[in-house]
């Protein structure tokens, strides 16, 4: 029984050995053949059949067990496990190898970017300290589109650091869909290249990464299965992807970086339900079933996407939902001191950024960072005449070129660039003195000296890829392809490659087929094209003229005869006024504010100081007249500032595009903001105000020049009739000042959402909270509450005639429990009856730090004042004040 026992059970299990031990064969055999349990001739006719594949031939060598009786099929049997485990150890240890040759790969693909060779000093070595961290909000999905969310997280969100978001990734069990939002340059790639490397570096990551991007996905255009077009993407890893994808998903993590340049429609209702890799489909059908599980169910992903593109996935399917908040001050200088030659020179860009707010709030986004240490440090001691070392007569000629602005702080520091164009200017400058011309110590001063030379021999190169930035930025095109280069007469091995940044096509497959080009950072791209517009003008020139594609040479002619006739009725100064309309009318059109930086940049080029950096860049010749432009004091031309100034009056103008309007005038240096700043300043120090200084309650515009006043603490905004769409306009600003005081304002509970967003800012300076009368309640009070206990600023809280009642000193005697730092809390008048008394004394036996509770005015009983007054007497550093 036993014999036919062997016997039968192979020919039960026939079906099982054929599909598992196929691809053992050989294995198999060598064993056999040693035990005597198959011939030499068997051998031969097994391994005849193998132009029929390998399971035929395990089918034939079945086929000859069966005949060669009982004994060679028990040791068949007996051979299995051993074939089994030395197989399942040779395919582990196989399988190993290939996932660390993966994990070098990738770390590879995603190193650190220098695109400029400043950090060379960093690169090759441990690249512990050449990152910076960076703030985060995380909350549980998402309910609706943040277009502003970098400015502070949402009410209810945690606040982590990349720490917190790699151990979620990879550490954790949990699978599902991760998202990722931030604007652009503020480091989404950056966290993406970082998460891979320290992964790679990691010796037991549970978790296995695959990075894809959507800019390689965009160029697949037939279908094709997930498993080919990973395969394809990690050829390393093809003879083990099948079988570790159906195996389980849940070890991979699966990044799809920059949804928002994903050129396909996604369409999560009625695109049909695919769970086999294997099954070829479009490419935007692959996305949607991976988002959704339906293919790799229980992978986990993670995806990166500006914010206007995150509703292009159902909030229902995103399971944590992150907000790149950007760097904070700390993280600011510590990117500062990475990125300098020297702690001196650190300290030198960080003074110069925190000394002017607008480049300060600019700075929490980590690409502007870049370009700001670029433009101060690298040769920010050359760019500017009165620092250089010049002799001194060419040192006095063009100090004088460059006289004070009251709007850029103290005459020692004019000669610092303190708008975003001049910023801009002196990182262009940089790059054309300082890298494509080499660097070699002792030659900044004959550089410098070049510099018109050099910025007249690079203008057709920069006017030529400004052209095709303006062209990307009318079409929201910011992927160009060599096609592009080509119609604009740009060769990508000469100064493009500075300025441009090549995303590679190796050869893999169809993923690989041509190459394409982005500018280093989107504002980039916004700052060449707005340089090219502002010189087409100055030029006498249509910048529109430069876009359009070549015709027959009669069509141009004619073009051009019937726009000279037309021209011929307009003046050249108002030509160029029509232009610079249309400049800023581009801002108006693209209510989704990607020309918002183009208009600020325009104004700014049309400065005569600013435009002095880029001396020899301009023209120098007649034209010049449009501006009246020499050298000299004369700041922005009158009709620039008459023009934004008339757009403020409309009463159409959105929040949005009236905060823009201020950011113009600012890069246009508008003494008119000084004048409005006094005014307002006036109202801040609760001063009369005369007839001519009248100051509409517009806290746009307020939020804005309280960023050119970086010295001023307090902020006394009481009884002005802020109401919390007024405060929320102010928050960019508000974590700056130390005092905040809001009373006898109609804030409320939605008034307090937006003060915990204040007071969970990782900047946040609040010292002392005064919101007197300000209709908190009870539910604005818990929401202020949930905000202070993370908050390790605030000392001073002062709320009363604010209705908490005992509920509400049920949320602060729940506040005193956890918070070490507050040291003042005034409840005057608030409803609050001897049962609050109880808790809150209940809960100061727990807390040692609090100095002072003011409790006068409210509901308590005789009773009442006097066991707060024997309390009182067992705590003699606190400071009890009540009455009946």
């Amino acid at each position: 029984m036993a014999d036919e026992s062997c016997s039968t059970e192979i020919q039960q299990r026939r079906v099982e050995l054929v599909g598992n031990y196929s691809k053992h064969l050989t294995h198999l055999l060598d064993l056999l053949f040693n035990v005597g349990a198959v011939t030499e001739e068997d051998l031969s006719l097994v391994r005849g059949s193998a132009v029929r594949g390998e399971r035929e031939c395990m089918r034939v060598l079945l086929d000859v067990l069966n005949g060669r009786g009982e004994e060679a099929c028990r040791a068949f049997l007996y051979v299995l496990p051993s074939v089994q485990d030395k197989t399942a150890k040779l395919g582990q240890a196989n399988r190993q190898e290939h996932l660390k040759k993966h994990k070098d790969i990738l770390a590879r693909q995603h190193g650190l970017v220098d695109y400029l060779s400043i950090r060379r000093h960093c690169l090759g070595h441990d690249e512990t300290g050449c990152w910076t961290d960076i703030t985060f909000s995380r909350q549980a999905g998402y309910a609706s589109p943040s277009q502003c969310r970098h400015e502070s997280a949402g009410v209810g969100d945690e606040i982590c650091i990349f720490k917190d978001v790699y151990e979620n990734l990879l550490c954790s069990p949990a699978s599902g869909v991760n998202m990722l939002s931030g604007d652009a340059g503020s480091g989404k790639t950056t966290f993406v290249r970082r998460l891979v490397r320290e992964w790679a570096a990691e010796t037991n990551s549970s978790k296995t990464v695959l990075s894809l991007s959507f800019r390689e996905l965009n160029l697949i255009t037939q279908e094709q299965s997930l498993q080919d077009l990973l395969s394809d993407h990690y050829i390393h890893l093809k003879p083990f992807l099948p079988e570790l994808l159906n195996s389980n998903p849940a070890q991979f993590l699966l990044i799809l970086d920059g949804l928002d340049e994903f050129c396909y429609p996604l369409n999560f209702e009625h695109t049909p339900k695919c769970s086999d890799p294997e099954r070829v489909q479009p490419i935007q059908s692959i996305v949607v079933n991976l988002i959704k599980g339906n293919l790799l169910p229980g992978v986990s992903i993670f995806l990166t996407s500006r914010p206007h593109a995150v509703t292009k996935v159902p909030p229902v399917l995103v399971s944590q939902f992150y907000s790149l908040l950007g760097f904070s001050v700390a993280q600011q200088k510590q990117y500062f001191e990475q990125n300098c030659s020297s702690p001196e020179a650190a300290e030198a860009v960080l003074a110069s950024v925190s000394s002017h707010k607008p480049l300060l709030l600019m700075c929490h986004i980590p690409a502007f960072c870049w370009i700001v240490s670029t433009a101060l440090h690298d040769g920010g001691s050359c760019l500017f005449p009165d620092t250089a070392g010049a002799n001194s007569g060419e040192k006095g000629a063009l100090k004088e070129a460059n006289q004070p602005n009251s709007l850029l702080g103290p005459s020692e520091e004019n000669s610092k660039p303190v708008t975003i164009s001049e910023i801009y200017c002196c990182f262009v400058k940089s790059i054309l003195l300082f890298h494509v011309q080499g660097r070699s110590e002792g030659s900044h001063l004959t550089r410098l000296q070049h510099a018109p030379h050099v910025l007249g021999e690079m203008q057709p190169i920069l006017k030529s890829l400004g052209a095709m930035a303006f062209k990307g930025l009318l079409e929201r095109r910011f992927i160009f392809e060599s096609s592009d280069l080509n119609s604009f007469n740009l060769d990508s091995a000469n100064l493009s490659q500075v300025f441009l940044s090549e995303i590679l096509k190796e050869d893999r497959a169809s993923l690989t087929f041509e190459k394409g080009f982005h500018f280093i950072h989107t504002s980039m791209q916004e700052f060449l094209a707005a340089l090219y517009y502002v010189l087409q003008s100055l030029s006498g020139s249509d910048p529109f003229s430069g876009l359009k594609p070549s015709t027959g040479c009669s069509i141009q002619n004619a073009l051009k005869q019937m726009a000279s006739a037309v021209n011929k009725f307009n003046t050249p100064q108002r030509l160029f006024r029509r232009r610079i309309k249309k400049a800023l009318r581009c801002g108006e059109r693209h209510q989704s504010g990607h020309m918002d930086l183009f208009a600020r940049f325009v104004c700014g080029l049309l400065v005569p100081r600013t435009r002095l950096i880029l001396n020899g860049f301009f023209p120098d010749g007649p034209k010049m007249h449009l501006l009246r432009c020499q050298p000299s004091p004369d700041p922005t031309p009158p009709f620039l500032l008459h023009l934004l100034r008339s757009q403020l009056q409309s009463s159409t103008l959105s929040p949005e595009r009236q905060v823009n309007i201020y950011h113009c005038l600012y890069e246009a240096q508008d003494p008119g903001l000084s004048q409005r700043l006094r005014s307002w300043m006036k109202v801040l120090s609760q001063q009369p105000l005369d007839q001519s200084s009248s100051v509409n309650r517009d806290w746009s515009e307020l939020a804005f020049l309280l960023q050119l006043s970086p010295d001023l603490q307090v902020l006394n905004l009481e009884a002005q009739g802020l109401s919390a769409d007024g405060l929320r306009r102010l928050l960019p600003v508000l974590p700056l000042f130390s005092t905040l005081s809001l009373g006898q304002n109609p804030l409320g509970s939605e008034g307090a959402s937006v003060l915990s967003l204040v007071l969970r800012n990782p900047d946040c300076r609040i010292q002392r909270l005064w919101v007197v009368a300000t209709g908190l309640g009870c539910e604005g009070l818990k929401i202020l509450v949930e905000a202070l206990k993370e908050n390790c600023t605030v000392t001073d809280l002062r709320m009363a005639i604010n209705k908490i009642g005992d509920v509400g000193a049920g949320y602060l005697a729940e506040l005193l429990r956890m918070n070490r730092t507050l040291t003042d809390i005034r409840l005057r008048d608030n409803l609050v009856t001897d049962k609050g008394a109880e808790v809150l004394m209940a809960a100061l036996k727990e807390n040692t730090t609090l100095e002072y509770l003011w409790l006068f005015d409210n509901k308590f009983t005789k009773d009442g004042v006097k066991k707060l007054k024997e309390f009182a007497k067992t705590r003699p550093n606190l400071d009890i004040k009540a009455c009946v």
